[in-house]
């Protein structure tokens, strides 16, 4: 009986410190992918002055000998940089905000066919949640109109807020959105996903009337508010120009010297270079292998 238990203890100090090992692995990549984002960031507006770019490398990060970065997701990103720190691997690409659609400015015929085309809604269900956001952005939705000081989407989580989104839509979206900017959805800067959704580009123009808060409009005029002109929303309108295309997305793979592999997109605000929100993305390979 003492065998049985000293056995069932080990056992479990065992699950103990796997989860703890993990848990530091996690923590070591999410540190590592915010200081990389710094790093390329740094580069990109040093890249100009630069007439050496031989370090640049070739931006792969490879896995049982496959390349996993994809060269047309590197073509679309404004800089693309390899580091190796230590016996750390990260590769970096940096995208602006109106890569990603956004959520506080998107029109409804760009929200229907992502949740349709990458969401695998029906085009009903695709219909309704694209009208289902911009009444939430817009506080029309029992939600939104209950919050106080409310100024639209403030993180892709938000979806889940959203009438009608069920979490298997907004799993396979999650990664295509941001709440950051109210701009026109850049298709040239876009990862391949939605490249590969919008062939032949998506219609310009200014973001829907909606509830913007402190969001850049990415060249567009900010989004004008419902109901009264009041001081307020004057001000939220300028706020919300001067702070056009102050957005990053860096998106960063990171192999530790453990082997891990991680996919990371860290948000940096352009006027502060501070990093605002950093979030864990899935990585799939040629091989149909998903890293998480």
């Amino acid at each position: 009986g003492m065998a049985l238990l000293v056995m069932a203890v080990i056992h479990f100090a065992r699950d103990d410190i796997g989860s703890v090992e993990q848990r530091l692995s996690e923590a070591k990549s999410n540190a590592l992918a915010r200081g990389v984002a710094l790093l390329a960031l740094r580069d990109a507006a040093l890249a100009p002055f630069l007439s050496d770019q031989s370090d640049r490398g070739d931006g792969s990060l490879r896995q049982d000998g496959e390349d996993t970065m994809d060269d047309q997701d590197r073509d679309s990103a404004i800089f693309s940089k390899r580091y190796e720190l230590f016996d750390h691997i990260a590769v970096a690409m940096v995208h602006p905000a109106s890569g990603f659609v956004s959520l506080n400015g998107a029109p409804e015929d760009e929200l229907r066919s992502l949740f349709r085309g990458i969401g695998g809604a029906s085009g009903s269900e695709a219909s309704a949640l694209a009208g289902a956001v911009i009444d939430y952005r817009n506080q029309r939705s029992p939600r939104s109109a209950a919050l106080d000081d409310f100024a639209g989407f403030r993180s892709r989580e938000e979806l889940l807020a959203v009438e009608g989104m069920r979490k298997v839509v907004y799993d396979r979206v999650k990664d295509f959105v941001q709440p950051f900017e109210a701009s026109s959805l850049d298709i040239s800067r876009a990862p391949k996903r939605l490249r590969q959704l919008f062939p032949d580009g998506v219609n310009g123009g200014q973001a829907e009337s909606g509830r913007s808060g402190n969001r850049s409009t990415g060249g567009a005029s900010a989004p004008a508010s419902d109901g009264l002109v009041t001081f307020e929303s004057l001000n939220r309108q300028r706020a919300a120009r001067m702070s056009a295309n102050l957005f990053s997305a860096v998106i960063v793979k990171i192999q530790l010297d453990t082997g891990q592999h991680s996919l990371y997109r860290v948000w940096v605000s352009g006027a502060t270079q501070q990093v605002i929100h950093s979030e864990r993305l899935a990585m799939v390979g040629r091989g149909g292998q998903a890293w998480q």
